[in-house]
């Protein structure tokens, strides 16, 4: 009986791994960098691809999505803070802006629109107008 319950669970161990490894054969190249820069040795609980669109969860962490070029265009920390790390690449301009003024809330999400970026943090909103290069702050609470 405990031969058989031991193997069950071996077993069930292997098919999560090959389930896990299988969700990251499957994402673009320039995709699994992004998520090996910003979220090492995470896994992944969901991919999909719908229209041109890419849409990754992070277990236990962030909802991505991609476009067709496969550039960021939202990031949902659910919960968990975005690691620094992605404003000071991504971002730099933003990320001087924020350093400047010691500005040190945790980012919670990242909208990448046609025309600017809106970043929430824990207790602020910025947003950088692509166009201009201006950054603006918005000190109302963010949206539950």
């Amino acid at each position: 009986m405990f031969k058989k319950r031991y193997l069950i669970t071996a077993l069930s161990i292997l098919l999560l791994i090959a389930c896990s490894d299988t969700l990251w054969d499957e994402l673009p190249s320039p995709i699994s960098t992004f998520i090996t820069t910003y979220y090492p040795n995470s896994g992944i609980s969901n991919y999909k691809e719908e229209n041109n669109t890419y849409y990754v969860k992070i277990k236990n962490g962030a909802s991505l999505v991609f476009d067709s070029n496969y550039d960021w265009t939202e990031i949902n920390g659910n919960g968990v803070p975005i690691p620094k790390i992605f404003i000071f690449n991504e971002m730099p301009k933003i990320y001087q802006y924020l350093e400047a003024r010691e500005l040190t809330s945790d980012l919670m999400e990242a909208k990448n629109e046609p025309r600017n970026i809106i970043l929430t943090f824990t207790d602020f909103r910025l947003e950088y107008i692509k166009e201009t290069g201006d950054i603006r702050t918005y000190t109302e609470k963010p949206d539950a």
